[in-house]
């Protein structure tokens, strides 16, 4: 009974989000749905009572607002300060050490209001006792008669999660340290560091403390471990819990539950023409960022905010088709270049160019046959064969050489321009995850050792070019966008309707990224609704062109607009 209840609800609430008038009664009803449900499930979503509190409330123990006085240096160095174990003092605490100046009064009345104080140096507690602790000094000085003091301010913290922390638990853990408010978290890259990158990285942010989040299992059972140092590598503490089956669980199912609510998207807007590509670039040197689409007949660069204002054109030859679309700043003059590729209608012919923004028109700076890529900073060059696609070897283009070619680029043999993206793995070694002539992801060493292969495909290819009837070619294709967003490959997925041929469903943007000798993947963005055709990643957000279900927005036609669109929508990345 439940499940038909649930079931019907569901229905309701997609149907509804696609109505703007009924979305915010939607998702009112999709937050009362999400209470009556976790009233269901053990409370462990609550703050007090989840098992990950232990070991949160263990590293902001040491951090806690406290302040005492030196009650004397030793000979030997040895700082004795008034407070201890009924304190709450730990051994490994830095407090800071502040000197005494001159009394400051008021103005009026002249009597004291407070004194001055400076800082002069920092110790380290070494041993506890109930009511008096002994310390080391770890930079500058104390005497007598000084301030020993952890401020109430937020300490600087450096955090980094390992590969094999669940997902849904490192985000549970990360939520609850943050709600401490005893913290401001800063996030390490994404990819595997070592100690002494991470240390650099704390030192070089000015960070107080590193935190290392890592998971084990023992026996079956997980366990979450925290390590937690101080930035000049001295280990502060380093601990364990065992984290229940049913909160995974919980976090899990509450954080499915809610996909669509986050996936929300910050803006969308139906297109006036069948777009194909999208790329976020400054083409015009303002500081902003601006759209740019391709279209049949051209490329449109647009400005947003809560709408789309068109800005500039670039209308290509008739019977040209874009088929790659990218941007940079290939002179650096603070202005993002188009990088082409276009095919003739009758195939017969692929061509690149480079096109820069001149007085509000497009100038052409560069044209050659064959296709382009942007590729970690770097302009990629293969040529194209009529009945065959891709030819030769994938090169560099040396934009400051009049676009010369400037040697080869090492990618495993067999792969073309547009199949892969180069990461690093967990040792620091090249490695590119490319899609196979199969539409399945496969990751690879530069001398053609296949490391990982995925089971799935990505939902078949969708810009596919088969030779005429009478012609003696071969079918090939262009794979979708990938792009590298830190250390993480960002790919497109599709779920086709009923076979490709009615179309897709829905699609989702899926990260990727090594881990040890294979791949872990993630949802960056789910339950997009129809086939995503192309995306851009930019300022914690994604562009996202898509085609409605069996290519028509229903909707439309009970406006009296035309159902045949692309839907542009904006949604937010920040914290995936």
């Amino acid at each position: 009974m439940m499940g038909k209840i649930f079931g019907r609800l569901g229905i309701w609430m997609i149907e509804g989000l696609n109505r703007p008038y009924a979305r915010r009664t939607v998702l009112a009803a999709c937050a009362a749905c999400f209470l009556l449900i976790m009233s269901m499930v053990p409370p462990y979503t609550h703050a007090d009572d989840t098992p990950l509190t232990p070991l949160i409330e263990r590293i902001v123990s040491f951090v806690r607002p406290v302040s005492g006085d030196v009650v004397s240096v030793s000979g030997d160095g040895v700082v004795r300060i008034g407070l201890g174990k009924k304190d709450g003092l730990l051994e490994g605490m830095r407090l800071r050490v502040l000197r005494r100046g001159d009394f400051f009064y008021h103005p009026v009345t002249k009597e004291p209001i407070g004194r001055a104080e400076k800082p002069v140096g920092t110790i380290e507690v070494v041993d506890v006792k109930e009511s008096e602790a002994f310390c080391k000094v770890i930079d500058g000085e104390a005497e007598g008669g000084d301030i020993a003091r952890i401020s109430a301010s937020r300490k600087k913290l450096l955090f980094y999660q390992e590969d094999a922390v669940d997902y849904y638990l490192g985000d549970a853990y990360y939520k609850g340290l943050r709600a401490t408010g005893r913290f401001d978290i800063m996030d390490a890259p994404v990819g595997h560091l070592g100690r002494r990158d991470l240390l650099g990285l704390a030192a070089s942010e000015k960070a107080d403390l590193v935190l290392v989040l890592d998971s084990y299992k023992d026996g079956g059972k997980t366990f979450l471990k925290q390590t937690v140092s101080w930035t000049d590598g001295t280990l502060l503490s380093e601990d364990s819990l065992y984290v229940p089956p049913a909160f995974l669980s919980e976090i899990s199912f509450a954080s499915e539950l809610l996909a669509d609510v986050r996936n929300e998207p910050l803006m969308s807007h139906d297109l006036p023409f069948p777009a194909g590509l999208i790329d976020a670039a400054d083409v015009d040197g303002d500081g902003e960022t601006e759209l740019v689409i391709s279209a049949g007949d051209g490329v449109y660069v647009y400005s947003y905010d809560v709408d789309m204002d068109f800005l500039y054109r670039l209308k290509m030859d008739s019977g040209v088709t874009v088929i790659w679309l990218d941007t940079l700043d290939v002179d650096s003059d603070g202005k993002d270049e188009l990088l082409l590729t276009s095919i003739s209608s009758g195939r017969d012919a692929v061509d690149s160019y480079v096109y820069s923004l001149e007085d509000g028109k497009f100038e052409r700076l560069w044209k050659k046959d064959g296709f382009i890529r942007v590729l970690d900073g770097m302009i990629l060059y293969q040529g194209y064969s009529e009945g065959k696609g891709f030819s030769g070897p994938v090169s560099v283009i040396d934009p400051g050489d009049g676009f010369g070619t400037k040697g080869l680029y090492m990618e495993p043999e067999g792969l073309d321009i547009y199949d892969f993206v180069e990461l690093k793995d967990r040792e620091g070694k090249t490695v590119y995850l490319s899609v196979d002539e199969e539409n399945r992801l496969k990751l690879e060493y530069r001398n053609g050792e296949v490391i990982w292969r995925s089971e799935e495909t990505l939902g078949g290819f969708v810009r596919e070019f088969f030779p005429d009837a009478y012609d003696d070619g071969v079918a090939w294709h262009i794979n979708d966008r990938m792009t590298k967003r830190n250390n993480e490959a960002v790919v497109i997925r599709r779920s086709p309707l009923i076979g490709k041929a009615l179309g897709y469903k829905s699609s989702q943007l899926l990260t990727y990224r090594c881990s040890g000798n294979g791949v872990e993947g993630s949802v960056l963005l789910d339950g997009i609704s129809g086939k995503v055709l192309d995306y851009s990643i930019f300022d914690d957000k994604a562009a996202v062109l898509i085609k409605p279900l069996l290519g028509i927005k229903a909707g439309n036609i009970l406006r009296g607009e035309t159902p045949m669109v692309t839907i542009l929508r904006i949604y937010s990345i920040k914290g995936r």
